[in-house]
């Protein structure tokens, strides 16, 4: 089985510069834009399962990339949560939180504000990919998703944490892992083609 991840294009709050997490931002104009460029990606695939993060703008990258898909929706797979910072913007949480912010948005830690830490979103997108290896008869499936999703089941397949900064996925890339005798391996990671718009954005 192979497994197709697309990192969502570029959402409303990226391009505002807001803190995302579980806001229900829709992608923006530029964003549609990555996704129907990277549909060329996907094409001439025969996906047995379609999986998309149930955040508005995973699941409009989905309808995008695949025409005509109806998703199965998972919260397990959703962008880690930042709390009550959810859709402010970034400059001002710099501004009025100051160290707070910065050390949670560089530990991956949004537990002070009423989100998640690194443990807490590797728990459950690891679930979600112990699901993926009870599927049967599934050659090729799709997962529209965010950069904290790929990043985990990076962590997953590979057995080790992946620092974040290091190691990025920009909108609308695609990687891909494949499962065969109860052994995961990545095969490709975070790329595009050059038809797709590059934007400078922050994660989410």
């Amino acid at each position: 089985m192979r497994v197709f991840f697309v990192r969502h294009g570029q959402s409303e709050d990226n391009r505002l510069m807001r803190a995302c997490g579980w806001s229900d931002c829709p992608l923006s104009d530029a964003g549609r834009e990555q996704a129907r460029a990277a549909a060329p990606l996907l094409k001439g695939i025969r996906f047995d399962r379609v999986f998309s993060s149930d955040l508005p703008r995973a699941v409009e990258t989905a309808k995008l990339v695949l025409p005509g898909c109806e998703p199965e929706l998972s919260d397990r797979i959703r962008e880690i949560s930042v709390g009550h910072i959810s859709g402010r913007f970034r400059t001002e949480l710099k501004e009025s939180l100051g160290e707070a912010y910065l050390n949670a948005r560089d530990r991956h830690d949004y537990t002070a504000f009423g989100g998640e830490n690194d443990d807490m979103i590797s728990a459950r997108v690891f679930e979600f990919m112990r699901m993926l290896e009870t599927l049967k008869d599934c050659e090729n499936v799709a997962v529209f998703g965010h950069e904290g999703t790929v990043h985990q089941m990076l962590n997953y397949v590979l057995g080790v944490r992946v620092i974040l900064q290091h190691l990025r996925a920009p909108n609308c890339s695609v990687s891909v892992f494949c499962y065969e005798n109860n052994w995961w391996k990545l095969e490709k990671f975070s790329y595009n083609n050059a038809i797709i718009p590059t934007i400078n954005t922050i994660k989410g």
